[in-house]
């Protein structure tokens, strides 16, 4: 029988975007899978015809802007499906991608989340992602070699990596019974190495395949070089290490990032004026001074319903 998989997506009032990636989930020949939308900090006086793309697929609105944890979080509680696909709204799908990672799930009964090849919307045979190792808790970043490298068959095997990429990423429904939702306190960015780092510490694998493969544009919701961006970014990125950091790393990193990471990156934007970017960035810092000690805000896989093996779209 054919597992159904619930594909959820999340809009920011970027609706003519989004309504590429309906367009090419319309093509798609799995046969067993439904559409979730979360219109994210919906407009009152706004209703933009998703249906005329994707007739099948369910909105959700949300007056309040969750966040991209959140407004995922409210379409995982809603899903049906025995596998839920995270697919951010700035992708666009070939019609056969979800194949292969259904099909790796079935087949690796160890595996808890898998994600595909991912290239470049604007540069097609430019390899955004293909698998990550692991995280350097001192620098606080991964080691991605595959990222801004043109596809010449160098990345061809299946195999586990540390983290699966937020763009895309197929989730087993026993991983959200087991550990939970993705953590909201985030709002934006390293959510998703959050839940790859919970979802690895309760004995399950991610995979990495090339025998998928989707196109992403980058950083469409809040931009390439936002103020926004540079909060979370400088944010989230000391909330992570100090919630998976052990306590040598963690000062270590501490050091690094007060000495030398974010002393860098605000000369930067003072020899470039770009001032809303520094106190962006200054923001950042100082709300991990305030929440310190707060604990992470993970609600639990409360989904009403069953997962389904034979629903077809």
């Amino acid at each position: 029988m054919t597992p159904l998989v619930s594909i959820i997506t999340v809009n920011f009032r970027q609706a003519a975007i989004t309504m590429d990636l309906l367009d090419s989930l319309r093509a798609i020949t799995y046969p067993a899978y439904e559409v979730l939308l979360v219109d994210n900090g919906a407009l009152p006086d706004e209703f933009p015809d998703y249906e005329a793309h994707l007739p099948e697929v369910r909105v959700i609105r949300s007056s309040e802007n969750l966040g991209f944890a959140g407004g995922n979080n409210l379409a995982i509680q809603e899903a049906r499906g025995q596998y839920i696909l995270l697919l951010n709204n700035d992708t666009v799908v070939p019609p056969n991608f979800l194949e292969p990672l259904v099909e790796l799930m079935e087949t690796k009964p160890d595996s808890g989340i898998v994600s595909p090849k991912i290239y470049y919307h604007e540069d097609p045979r430019r390899l955004q992602y293909a698998g990550q190792g692991q995280l350097n808790f001192v620098t606080g970043r991964g080691q991605d070699a595959a990222k801004g490298q043109l596809d010449e068959g160098q990345f061809e095997t299946v195999r586990t990596t540390d983290f699966t990429h937020g763009a895309c990423m197929l989730i087993r429904r026993e991983v959200l019974e087991q550990i939970g939702l993705l953590t909201e306190d985030y709002f934006l960015y390293y959510e998703e190495l959050d839940f790859c780092l919970r979802t690895r510490a309760t004995g399950w694998q991610l995979y990495y395949t090339p025998q998928s493969y989707i196109h992403h544009r980058e950083s469409v919701s809040v931009g390439k070089a936002s103020p926004l961006k540079t909060h979370y970014m400088f944010r989230n990125r000391w909330l992570l290490v100090r919630r998976f950091g052990t306590a040598s790393t963690y000062w270590l990193f501490f050091l690094y990032y007060v000495g030398i990471g974010v002393p860098k990156h605000l000369f930067r934007h003072m020899l470039r004026g770009e001032w809303t970017h520094v106190k962006a960035l200054v923001r950042g810092l100082a709300w991990n001074f305030r929440h310190g000690r707060q604990a992470p805000v993970i609600p639990s896989f409360t989904s009403v319903h069953q997962p389904s093996t034979s629903t077809t779209s």
